[in-house]
């Protein structure tokens, strides 16, 4: 008889430990948990190099890597600069160090930082341009319920509505419109001289990027979320431009541009972005022309990189690897990001490598909320773990320990 009991709680445990799996994997999952790392097009198997590969190659040419690190649409503060450099630090086994004063410009800040690893240091410029837009969100502010009464919204609405017209629509999105009108050319402005110094040139008051006492060989890596790719790319394609005419100025651009290895992109907004973009004209071409080829940001900023390269000797250490690596990782919930695709990109003139992965859980099958699959790139221990540390084909994706909140900014 005890032994018949037994078998029935036995059964009984496993049974309830069964349905409560079944229960789980219908109700909330990852589908992505472990990422889909793949060569655009046709999704082969790829390696890339992280942080911790190229403050080795930068020692061997010794010089020291600079990191360029710019946020996206939301309200961000000093608070995410201090959160970015302790989460890629962390992740390289190392310590972060704020390094001078916060430079603004305009409400545009510079926080630089000195990130100590193992492997070497390295130095990090972090971009917050939030500031300049919070002016014009104001005029949203009538539409939060937690406004001022005289003017605050006076309706209910449900709870998840309300979090994601309050803080997506009203504090994230905003800034897209913002930036791609006109309100949008003081950031265009602003980010000039930031990208002059992440090159190693010096600006100076209408006149071009002065590169006279650059250091030619010192690697470049950028990493941008979401809107701030946008910002950057525009920014960087005026620099270009304005040298480009000028042989003596467009030779150390090139040596600059030449010197940017990675671009990581958390977040791939720029396909929607550019359908407002005052940048919208190819290099060489006529915009007016419906069959040139689609001129997206990221194409010119890739075109760039990939002319300043061919412009340089073949043996030239500036050069880097053979193409520029791109990098993209992108949740398919994240309404607002698109992968890498032939018709954006060209594939010829860099290697383009998509990373899909979960940020957050998706309920029934049916939803991941909004604001997490695109914020949630600063939580996902595979993001971070492979910005830090690369990827190597066959070997599982590295996963970086996670520092700070799990909350959308």
């Amino acid at each position: 008889m005890k032994l018949q009991v037994r078998r029935w709680v036995f059964l009984l445990a496993g049974g309830t430990f069964l349905a409560l799996a079944m229960l789980a994997t219908v109700i909330g999952t990852k589908p992505y948990g472990t990422p889909v790392i793949a060569q655009a097009p046709g999704g082969q198997a790829v390696s890339f190099d992280g942080i911790s590969r190229l403050i080795a190659d930068a020692r061997e040419r010794r010089t020291t890597l600079h990191v360029l690190w710019i946020h996206g649409m939301c309200t961000h503060g000093l608070s995410w600069a201090a959160e970015r450099a302790t989460l890629i630090a962390a992740a390289l086994d190392g310590t972060a160090t704020r390094t001078g004063t916060v430079e603004e410009t305009a409400g545009l800040m510079r926080v630089l930082y000195q990130i100590h690893t193992p492997a070497g240091d390295f130095d990090a410029t972090f971009v917050v341009w939030s500031a300049m837009t919070q002016r014009f969100k104001r005029r949203l502010d009538f539409d939060s319920p937690d406004g001022d009464r005289a003017t605050a919204y006076p309706y209910r609405r449900a709870t998840l509505n309300k979090e994601l017209k309050n803080k997506l629509i009203n504090d994230c999105m905003s800034d897209v419109v913002i930036y791609g009108g006109q309100h949008g050319d003081p950031i265009r402005a602003a980010m000039k001289p930031v990208v002059c110094r992440a090159l190693g040139g010096t600006p100076a008051a209408g006149q071009l990027c002065d590169f006279a006492g650059a250091d030619l060989d010192r690697p470049l890596v950028v990493v941008a979320e979401s809107l701030g790719g946008k910002i950057l790319f525009d920014a960087a394609r005026v620099i270009y431009e304005e040298m480009r005419p000028v042989p003596r100025a467009s030779s150390a651009i090139a040596h600059r541009l030449a010197s940017v290895q990675t671009i990581y992109l958390l977040a791939n907004p720029i396909p929607l972005l550019d359908i407002a973009s005052p940048l919208m004209s190819p290099l060489d071409g006529d915009m007016r022309d419906e069959d040139a080829p689609y001129a997206s940001c990221l194409s010119q900023m890739i075109e760039m990189m990939h002319a300043a390269r061919s412009t340089l000797p073949p043996d030239d250490r500036s050069r880097g690897d053979a193409a520029p690596t791109v990098v993209v990782f992108t949740d398919p919930n994240d309404v607002v990001s698109y992968r890498l695709v032939p018709s954006v990109q060209d594939l010829a003139r860099a290697r383009l490598i998509d990373v899909i992965g979960s940020n957050a859980t998706t309920w029934f099958g049916y939803i991941e909320r909004p604001d997490n699959a695109h914020c949630g790139y600063k939580w996902n221990h595979t993001v971070i773990g492979l910005i830090a540390l690369g990827y190597k084909v066959g070997e599982p994706a590295p996963r970086a320990p996670i520092v700070g909140s799990h909350e959308c900014p």
